[in-house]
């Protein structure tokens, strides 16, 4: 792997087109379990004017107001128009053995910095019932038709959110479009609210995200529950007719939270979840769909930890989460086993153990009317009576056993530890470092794949609206 030179990540221009509401609170929004908190009451007014070339004077004339809810937000009856968006910069130094499995490439260790994560878009409701989210994901040094030092002037752009979502009852939705409504644990949440930079190898090795399709959602004050069909393709993916069957897949998850109980000291949690997968490549015989494979991402953005398997047709996965969580102390994990099939019969599992605490006093905030977590407001924000924000410290253990015969001279087992501390000193504005070790150990160890080990430390500075 070649040195590349410090990356400077670039500013963007926020846009701003279509109707209504809150950013996290499009789909939450919806049922009054989500619902934000009530509006302050403001002040006693003076007596409204009368509103020039209203068409009734003597009875109600439409008015539009705006608020502040992150961005600038406008309201007229119930419609709402809501500007979101985000901005992830990152410094990383990343030190590893080998730049590839078989140890030929020099890997040189160093300081870069990146821009991690450009989102812009709007959100809102067209009525009650209605409601959508567009956003768009600026991934910078990453384009396509640009290569080498080429490359990281290159600047790709692709759909993140892009979704309706019709509310069939105060507490069920039908969604369509590009979302991850019914997904796992981690891949719910937001990078936003995450204690880590990147996301865990069970999770980013199975090809979650944000996906098209439809889903149904439903939920009650401690419960959720949800299904999709999806299509594993992107909408910026190339298709034609001869391709044939695209990839796709059909998701449930379920969450139940026994003990969800919020008191001034925090909050008391016990909450399980469930989700199940299926998933299938496709057609893949005329070449223009690619076949499936497990390829888990490393916890540095500039290194890779070569430890994909052997590709197959189809497959399912089953997993299981749970999250304590007494005022500022908390605890999340993960369990998960993927079963493969067409092509090669091969079983993988893998997990991830979190521990949090915020010395600041505040509890992370869990929507069990979600499955989900939600950004933390700091109880005094920097510089109010003496406050220095939120602070959480937290810890993470996880291992992904692709051990299996079947992967091919690949297989290997995955295993790291990341230490981190997350500083917000105001809402909407985060700081967070992050130190990991990963090992890739595998099972054949010879001259073609030696055993690797990959130090990073990354520290992220992110705001969002």
């Amino acid at each position: 792997m070649t040195k590349h030179g410090l990356l400077v990540g670039a500013a963007f221009a926020a846009f701003a087109t279509t109707l209504t509401a809150g950013a996290a609170n499009a789909q939450d929004a919806l049922r009054p379990d989500r619902a934000p908190a009530p509006e302050t009451q403001p002040e006693a007014q003076p007596p409204m004017q009368p509103i020039p070339n209203c068409p009734v004077p003597s009875g109600p004339c439409i008015t539009a107001s705006t608020r502040w809810n992150g961005a600038t937000e406008t309201r007229e009856e119930d419609r709402r128009f809501h500007v979101n968006g985000r901005f992830m910069y990152d410094i990383a130094y990343t030190d590893a053995d080998y730049a590839n499995a078989a140890g030929t490439g020099t890997f040189e260790s160093g300081v870069r910095s990146y821009a991690r994560r450009a989102f812009l878009g709007v959100d809102g409701r067209l009525s009650e019932q209605w409601r959508y989210n567009v956003k768009l994901d600026f991934t910078f040094g990453n384009g396509s038709g640009s290569s080498g030092a080429g490359a990281n002037q290159a600047v790709q752009i692709k759909a993140d959110d892009l979704y309706l979502e019709y509310a069939l009852t105060a507490d069920s939705s039908i969604i369509v479009g590009i979302t991850n409504s019914v997904s796992p644990l981690e891949d719910r949440d937001s990078s936003l609210t995450t204690p880590f930079n990147e996301r865990s190898f069970l999770i980013s090795a199975g090809g979650f995200g944000k996906k098209p399709g439809v889903t149904y959602t439903m939920n009650g004050g401690n419960w959720s529950w949800g299904v999709g069909l999806q299509s594993n393709d992107g909408p910026e993916k190339l298709d034609t007719a001869s391709f044939g069957s695209e990839a796709g897949f059909l998701i449930t998850r379920g969450t139940f939270a026994p003990i969800y109980e919020r008191t001034p000291e925090g909050l008391n949690l016990v909450a399980f979840g469930a989700t199940a997968r299926y998933r299938d490549a496709g057609n893949t015989a005329g070449g223009g769909r690619t076949a499936l494979s497990y390829s888990p991402g490393a916890l540095s953005n500039k290194a890779s930890n070569n430890a994909g398997t052997a590709s197959f047709g189809q497959d399912m996965y089953y997993g299981g989460e749970l999250v304590l969580q007494h005022n500022a102390f908390g605890a999340q994990a993960e369990y998960g086993q993927y079963q493969t099939g067409r092509g090669i019969d091969a079983t993988a599992s893998g997990y991830y153990v979190d521990l949090y605490w915020s010395p600041t006093g505040e509890s992370r905030n869990y929507n069990a009317a979600d499955g989900s977590f939600k950004n933390v407001v700091p109880l005094r924000t920097f510089g109010s009576d003496g406050g220095i924000g939120h602070v959480l410290l937290s810890a993470r253990y996880e291992k992904l056993d692709l051990s299996d015969t079947s992967f091919g001279a690949n297989r290997n087992t995955t295993s790291g530890w990341t230490g981190g501390v997350t500083v917000v000193p105001i809402d909407h504005v985060k700081f967070q470092l992050n130190v990991s070790s990963t090992d890739v150990d595998y099972t054949v160890n010879n001259s073609t794949h030696k055993d690797n080990t990959i130090k990073a430390v990354t520290f992220r500075t992110q705001f969002d609206w």
